[in-house]
């Protein structure tokens, strides 16, 4: 089956507005494809809220796009998580061992969801659980496992997210890309973008 992909366009018309930005869109988690036993790449996005101090996560899946909301603080236990998961795979490396353990979970402030065009479904905060996993030896992923989004607003909506998976590479990405000295540098090259783009109208 063929995916369709977002088309990720940078827009930002004034910074000082304190709107949700695109922030990134390079991180690729893979997940498990049980027909053809096998990951696959998954699409991804970050948003930012500058005057929230929030991430948005937007996470393309079969049909459906998956979401959820990180507080700064929230953000910053999950840097946490993969810190140890850091520490984690330099041992079971050097020891040549595998290993499937749970290293702690985070808290998201809201979920969300929709299916293809549709409209989006909101839901609660939940608790994701942040799983070291060996494939071999040698090859370490992080693993985030989602519970049931259930909606707010309508008893009988739901959302089962699938399982991501993040190559060591992809995870210290993603621990970059969460940090406050990643998210002002960003911010200070978006402000002086748009204030060249501001010369040219």
């Amino acid at each position: 089956m063929k995916y369709i992909y977002f088309i990720l366009i940078l827009v930002i018309p004034c910074l000082s507005q304190a709107e949700a930005i695109q922030y990134r869109s390079d991180i690729k988690p893979k997940y498990y494809n049980d027909v053809w036993k096998r990951q696959y790449d998954m699409t991804t996005r970050i948003d930012y809220d500058q005057e929230k101090e929030t991430f948005d996560f937007y996470i393309k899946e079969n049909i459906y796009v998956t979401g959820f909301t990180l507080s700064r603080g929230q953000a910053d236990t999950l840097i946490a998580l993969i810190d140890k998961y850091k520490a984690w795979n330099l041992k079971a490396s050097k020891k040549g061992v595998t290993l499937e353990k749970e290293i702690g979970k985070f808290k998201t402030s809201d979920t969300f969801w929709k299916i293809g065009k549709g409209d989006w479904s909101f839901g609660y905060g939940v608790k994701l659980s942040a799983t070291f996993f060996s494939q071999t030896k040698q090859i370490h992923q992080l693993v985030i496992f989602f519970p049931k989004f259930k909606s707010k607003y309508n008893k009988y909506s739901s959302h089962n997210p699938e399982t991501i998976y993040f190559s060591f590479k992809e995870a210290m990405k993603l621990r970059k890309a969460l940090t406050d000295k990643s998210v002002q540098s960003f911010l200070k090259k978006a402000k002086k973008q748009a204030e060249i783009d501001a010369e040219f109208n």
